[in-house]
């Protein structure tokens, strides 16, 4: 059993991202923990089939049997020294390397599914189809390459980026906000980078849209067992930059409680989710 694998206790409360594995009944599967559900049951998201090699579910509700046992990850991407290595071995995989335009994609979707001491384990033994086939799964290429709805990419693009997004830690984003209630809004970011250059790089997506809103997204942590987010709308290059109203970021938030509803966004003037990198 792996060192980092731990017992999850009958009352220990486990945050949001930690990486909880379920084995028994012939099954052994792990996902990134969501948050709690009505009835105290765990919410994972991106839920791998270890044994199968497979992405089994983007998101379930985890209901253990009495022969299950429950373990949690004392280890992520955030805090171990072990993930620059860890990325190394994925950024290594020829299939990796061309995929230029969905390398940073795929490299948040290990971040919030695996832990980085798991991946290097995969690369000691030289089995890496638990890895690789989930990836293949999940971005639709390799043997699984096929075409799949711009919107439907684009709201999963975005939604890693908010699961990746630790506390006290920001990114920039544009988006496209429409007044009609019934339009799906969509939102695209690249990290910290200036908002002109993620409009660049957003050209070049199959989901390519004409953004009108852009600011900023800060990562809170966990209120209450759900990720939670403060916004604004301060972008000097889409608008008004720190004399940016409240009410621009209110639309803004509407239109992020519509794609993620399971989320917290509270909207701030000005350029009040601004983090510590540069951004403009």
């Amino acid at each position: 059993m792996d060192k980092l694998l731990k017992p999850i206790a009958k009352n220990k409360k486990i945050t949001p991202g930690t990486i909880i594995r379920r084995i028994g009944g012939g099954k052994d599967q792990q996902g990134s923990f969501f948050k709690y559900d009505g009835d105290g049951n765990m919410v994972l998201i991106n839920i791998i089939d270890l044994k199968a090699n497979a992405l089994f579910a983007h998101k379930g509700i985890l209901k253990p049997k009495p022969e299950d046992k429950l373990y949690y990850y004392a280890s992520s991407f955030g805090k171990s020294p072990a993930a620059d290595k860890a990325y190394g071995i994925v950024k290594k995989w020829p299939l990796f390397q061309e995929s230029g335009e969905l390398q940073d994609q795929i490299l948040n979707f290990i971040k919030i599914t695996y832990v980085p001491e798991q991946i290097i384990a995969m690369s000691r033994k030289h089995d890496m189809a638990a890895l690789f086939a989930p990836i293949q799964e999940e971005f639709r290429i390799g043997r699984f390459s096929e075409r799949r709805n711009p919107e439907r990419v684009c709201n999963e693009v975005f939604l890693r980026w908010l699961e990746s997004l630790q506390k006290g830690k920001h990114i920039t984003y544009v988006a496209l906000i429409f007044h009609q209630k019934q339009a799906i809004p969509r939102f695209y970011s690249i990290g910290t980078k200036p908002h002109q250059e993620t409009e660049k790089e957003l050209r070049k997506e199959q989901f390519n849209f004409p953004p009108n809103q852009g600011g900023h997204i800060r990562g809170m942590g966990a209120m209450d067992g759900t990720k939670h987010f403060l916004v604004d709308a301060g972008s000097n290059y889409y608008g008004q930059g720190l004399q940016t109203p409240l009410h621009v970021s209110e639309a803004v938030v509407r239109g992020l409680k519509k794609v993620y509803p399971d989320m917290e966004f509270t909207p701030v003037e000005g350029r009040g989710a601004f983090g510590m990198e540069q951004s403009y």
